[in-house]
Parts: structure tokens; C-alpha cells; sequence
């Protein structure tokens, strides 16, 4: 497994690549934390306007890696439900993150992939992407997956997913909201690209700022964090030399 980290766009731009590609992009609790990591030192240059999460490979994330089941045998219940709300913790700090995070996303999104999909600010699908929530035939229930994919669905497609009884098309998680748009897979870096050339046209603290919106709105319910947001940027504007001059 490889995390690399690379600037264009003059440090505007911050790419982050994900290689896993052997194991399907598989995540344990230190490969998620990394990659988290990664992005937040992405993110952290005051440059930055945008990160491109790029996962290697034919799939996006082939879930949690497997060979850590056995540890939890001996693990207590407390033990085991940490761990999951740490996983989530992790996951929610990409959601927090200043600026926008983009993503193409192809082939398999399974189990933990599904979050991490969720927590992607801007992720574009191939047409071929395929969601799968395989925890049941395992005999768990799946947890913050879970609660996020109950919260993003109606209810009857939640249960299809989450007993494992159904699959997601890429179509599917478009209808859903999961995914901001799908294209034809050998289209998809092409669209990436444009979606983060068209995001490197917006001023960065705007482009900040809208974030600040969207986020504080999802995490409070309310508007009151906007409207300070939203001030903050127009005076901004108003009083910028090429507006008041």
C-alpha cells in the first residue's frame, strides 16, 4: 500500500493517491488513518483549493481488509464498537476538511468503501460503479455504513442494501444524491479533471466558504453558520480594489 502526495496548479491543486490496487483498495484501522492524514496535510497548505483523491486501480475500495476479522474474536463488545466509531471519527474529518475533496469513482464501492464514498465532497461515478454492503452474509450489522446509508435512502432501499439482498448501479447512487454525476467509464479522469478545472475558476476562499456552508448546514440543521459565511464574503467582495475602485 502506497499514499502519495502531489501539488499542480502552481500548489492550488493537491493530488492524493490511493494504492491498494493488490487488495481492491481494502482499508484496515492504519491505511485509513493514513490516507485521512494525507489529506489533511493536502489540505492544510494555505495554496490549496481543491484535493483530487485518486483511488489506483479498477475498483474505488473493496471495504474493510478482511484479515483484521480475526482480532476481533477475542475483542469485547465496547472494544469492537470503539473501534467502529473511531473508523467514522476518521471518515468525518475528510468531511471537515476546508476545501472540497474530488473523486472518480469505478468498479466495486463495498462495505467501508460506501462511507468513504459519503464523505468525498464531489465523487463522479462510471457507469459500471457498483455499491454492495456484504456485513449480513458476514453476520454483522453494518454500523456507520449503515446509519449513513439509512439516513442517504428511502427507507425500502436502505434495507435492500444493508441485508445484502440488493446491489447499487451507478445510476442508482445518482438518483440517491451519492454521487454528483455519472459518466461513461473511459470518460471519467476526463470529467474529473474538467470538474476540478472548473473548481480552480472560483476565487479559493470562496470556494472555501461555500464549503464552510455546506458543511455547517449539514452538521447544524440550521442556517445561522451561512449567514455569517455568506457576509463575511460579500463584504469581502464589496471591498475588494477592483469592485470599489
Amino acid at each position: 500500500m502506497t499514499i502519495t502526495l502531489t501539488h499542480g496548479h502552481d500548489g492550488r491543486v493537491a493530488r492524493v493517491r490511493f494504492d491498494n490496487a493488490a487488495r481492491g483498495n481494502c482499508l484496515d484501522d492504519a491505511t485509513l488513518g493514513e490516507l485521512v492524514g494525507t489529506l489533511e496535510t493536502a489540505a492544510a497548505d494555505e495554496d490549496c483549493v481543491v484535493v483530487h483523491l485518486e483511488m489506483a486501480g479498477r475498483h474505488f475500495c473493496g471495504g474493510w481488509d478482511t484479515r483484521s476479522f480475526a482480532a476481533l474474536r477475542d475483542a469485547g463488545q465496547e472494544t469492537v464498537a470503539a473501534g467502529l466509531r473511531a473508523s467514522d471519527a476518521a471518515l468525518r474529518r475528510i468531511r471537515q476538511l476546508p476545501v472540497p475533496v474530488v473523486a472518480g469513482v469505478r468498479g466495486q464501492v463495498v462495505g467501508i468503501g460506501a462511507g468513504l464514498l459519503s464523505a468525498v465532497h464531489l465523487p463522479v461515478a462510471g457507469a459500471n460503479a457498483r455499491l454492495s454492503l456484504p456485513e449480513a452474509r458476514y453476520g454483522f450489522a453494518p454500523a456507520g455504513v449503515g446509519h449513513t446509508i439509512a439516513q442517504a435512502l428511502p427507507r425500502p432501499h436502505a434495507y435492500h442494501l444493508l441485508t445484502g439482498a440488493a446491489s447499487a448501479t451507478a445510476a442508482d447512487l445518482l438518483a440517491w444524491g451519492l454521487v454528483a454525476q455519472v459518466v461513461a467509464d473511459e470518460d471519467l479522469d476526463r470529467t474529473v479533471d474538467a470538474l476540478v478545472d472548473a473548481l480552480l475558476a472560483v476565487p479559493g476562499r470562496t470556494l472555501r466558504a461555500v464549503v464552510e456552508v455546506v458543511e455547517s448546514s449539514l452538521a447544524t440543521g440550521t442556517a445561522d453558520q451561512a449567514y455569517q459565511i455568506s457576509a463575511r464574503t460579500i463584504v469581502a467582495g464589496l471591498t475588494a480594489p477592483e469592485v470599489s475602485g
